[in-house]
């Protein structure tokens, strides 16, 4: 698990080559997106084919994906 801004980022593999990173916010609290405007314990990108690639799709999520 990572610490990006003011999120964890954790590498999860969801059967063979198939990869998530999951965002939860370091203090505890859900995650509010803007479109739609929702709440959430946490946040998975869209599988990918690596740990390295579903990170990477988290970071982007975090710097322009609208949530706070």
């Amino acid at each position: 698990m990572i610490t990006y801004k003011q999120y964890h980022i954790e590498r999860l593999e969801h059967g063979p080559k198939r990869w998530v990173a999951r965002i939860t916010r370091t203090d505890g609290k859900n995650i509010r997106t803007i479109m739609p405007a929702s709440e959430h314990p946490y946040l998975d990108t869209k599988p990918t084919s690596s740990g390295e690639e579903a990170e990477k799709l988290a970071k982007e999520g975090i710097d322009f994906g609208g949530m706070v």
